[in-house]
């Protein structure tokens, strides 16, 4: 009987805990984490860095939605140096460290640029994307469709987020959608 009696009690807490756990495969939690609907787009670096305004103007059914792209990082014009009351509140007869005298100014990076554009439809729209230089000249003038998709922030077994779209711009110019 005591054989009987030191067997169940382990059995009991493995049936408990089977119970209240279940197996990971079975459930999958969705959160409230959404997505924006919009268009990301990517820009080749040599390209992008030659753009000084980029709107992306996304049309269906009749109407359009016209959107600011930056493409971009920037960095500010004037460097923070000691001394600079525009720039720092330390006074010009601060001693400059060594690495405020070779302060480094990074070069800026390309990132892709995201349009937030609320109720894309599942179905083509018919995008352009225009680029000026700093003198306002137009770099690129360019048009496609795509056909945005729902994304699953959460995974594919919980409610979709916003629908979106990615274009790549090449080098030369060249649209293609992802």
């Amino acid at each position: 009987m005591r054989q009987n009696v030191g067997l169940a009690a382990p059995l009991a807490a493995l049936a408990l805990l089977t119970a209240c756990g279940g197996s990971a495969g079975d459930t999958h939690p969705c959160t409230l984490m959404d997505a924006p609907a919009g268009i990301r787009v990517e820009v080749h670096p040599q390209l992008a860095n030659r753009v000084a305004d980029a709107t992306l103007t996304a049309c269906w059914d009749g109407t359009c939605q016209k959107r600011t792209l930056r493409l971009r990082e920037t960095r500010p014009e004037e460097p923070a140096t000691p001394g600079n009351p525009v720039m720092t509140t330390e006074s010009a007869t601060v001693a400059e460290s060594p690495a405020a005298r070779t302060a480094q100014t990074p070069e800026p990076s390309t990132w892709p640029g995201f349009a937030v554009v609320r109720d894309l439809p599942r179905r083509p729209i018919r995008v352009t994307l225009v680029f000026r230089n700093q003198r306002g000249a137009t770099v690129l003038d360019r048009q496609l469709s795509l056909t945005p998709q729902p994304t699953y922030p959460n995974g594919r077994n919980c409610s979709p987020g916003g629908r979106q779209a990615r274009l790549t711009v090449t080098g030369e110019g060249s649209l293609i959608p992802r």
